[in-house]
């Protein structure tokens, strides 16, 4: 799994009013096997246990107070933000977003979508063709749709299913590996050890 993880894709959320939503996209972020997502939030949205199921173990999750401090972590990396946006007219179709550099996608809450500086803070806008009655999706269900569509593409434009580097790798095994083990088992392991040095 960590050869299938891609660092060069990112999601961020901005301001969401459900933070249900917010796991539901930590879990599709992590199922698509990214390494890491975003909220653009005063409050730690990014935890609902019950909804990401588990998934937020696996994936690095970062929350900026402002929207300046998440575009500038994310252009210091090098990412182009491409904001999900369904209001304006002149907006590329997700099909069409270039995945040929690192990106992250940027969606908005529920209620209002992508601020107004969202939008002007993005490198390029998209939104998802909608064939039926309804404007739009669910966050979370668009953003799953997004990310699917996008990871694919990045995967395909590589040439490979992953690109961590090998010291990311590495960091990330080490993690992995203490976050598996059990409170029980570790704490039995450091009781067995104090005991051992207490006999020399």
């Amino acid at each position: 799994m960590l050869g299938d993880r891609l660092s060069s894709i990112a999601v961020a959320v901005e301001d969401p009013y459900d933070p249900r939503n917010a796991a539901a996209i930590v879990r599709t972020a992590e199922a698509v096997g990214l390494a890491e997502v975003h909220a653009i939030s005063r409050d730690s949205v990014l935890e609902a246990r019950k909804t990401a199921r588990g998934a937020a173990t696996w994936i690095d999750r970062h929350h900026h107070s402002s929207l300046d401090d998440f575009l500038r972590v994310v252009r210091q990396r090098g990412m182009r933000v491409v904001g999900a946006c369904v209001e304006e007219e002149m907006t590329t179709m997700l099909a069409d977003v270039p995945v040929d550099q690192p990106l992250c996608l940027l969606v908005g809450n529920e209620r209002e979508g992508l601020s107004a500086a969202a939008r002007e803070g993005s490198d390029l806008l998209f939104r998802i063709p909608m064939y039926g009655m309804v404007e739009s999706l669910n966050v979370s269900v668009a953003t799953a749709v997004a990310l699917f569509d996008l990871s694919q593409r990045r995967r395909r434009w590589l040439g490979q299913v992953g690109d961590l580097e090998d010291e990311e790798r590495a960091d990330r095994r080490i993690s992995w590996y203490a976050q598996s083990l059990d409170e029980r088992l570790v704490a039995g392991l450091v009781a067995t050890l104090q005991a051992a040095k207490r006999s020399l």
